[in-house]
């Protein structure tokens, strides 16, 4: 009998240190995989994240108008930003760009109109013939003095409206050309023609003075 319980009890430490062994088993195999489920999401993650910088710009999309124009009026000074708004432009309208701010008319106004910040847009996107109408706010400080802030205005508000052209160059939507329009430019004839003119007088009154 005792040789029985002797043998039981070997049969037990052994089927105790089977189980303990696939426990082990179980837990180093459950870790393992999550790490890899971990890793594999990790880098799913940043493929993620480089497909989507790869795709700005491949669409004209509110955001990315936006984005332009904060780089286009937002400005230490004049000229100080064209690093920023140059990627979102062919090299045509970059250099018509410069070229506008090289115009002495322009220069004039250097060091004197300055921290200009875009405040709001209101954005309008003809996505089949790829033009923007854009309605933008902007803030400057005006120094009466160059580079002098002493009394200057600061958060003088001004606002315009662009039209914005765009061709697509390698998978990406570039500037083309830019527009300062008047909003009454948008109109069409038929529209135009039914505004009131401020004082013109009636047919009316054209015939009763023409009585008169």
């Amino acid at each position: 009998m005792k040789m029985l319980d002797t043998e039981k009890l070997k049969f037990l430490k052994l089927a105790g240190l089977g189980l303990a062994a696939l426990l082990v088993l179980g837990l180093v195999f459950w870790f393992n995989f999550g790490t890899t489920k971990t890793d594999q999401t990790t880098k799913e993650t940043k493929t993620t994240t480089k497909q989507t910088k790869k795709s700005e710009g491949s669409e004209l999309t509110t955001d990315y108008v936006e984005a332009f124009l904060t780089a286009y009026f937002t400005k230490k000074d004049l000229g100080e930003n064209r690093n920023r708004y140059l990627p979102f432009m062919t090299e045509g309208a970059y250099q018509q760009e410069v070229n506008s701010e090289e115009e002495p008319a322009t220069q004039a106004y250097k060091g004197y109109v300055v921290d200009t910040k875009l405040k709001s847009a209101t954005i309008y996107i003809d996505e089949e013939n790829h033009v923007v109408l854009a309605q933008v706010s902007y803030t400057q400080t005006q120094l009466q003095k160059k580079n002098d802030y002493t009394n200057a205005q600061t958060d003088v508000l001004s606002n315009s409206t662009l039209r914005i052209s765009y061709i697509k160059q390698d998978k990406k939507y570039l500037v083309n050309q830019i527009e300062s329009i008047l909003i009454v430019d948008t109109l069409t004839a038929s529209q135009e023609a039914s505004m009131p003119t401020l004082n013109q007088p009636t047919p009316e009154q054209s015939t009763e003075e023409g009585d008169n």
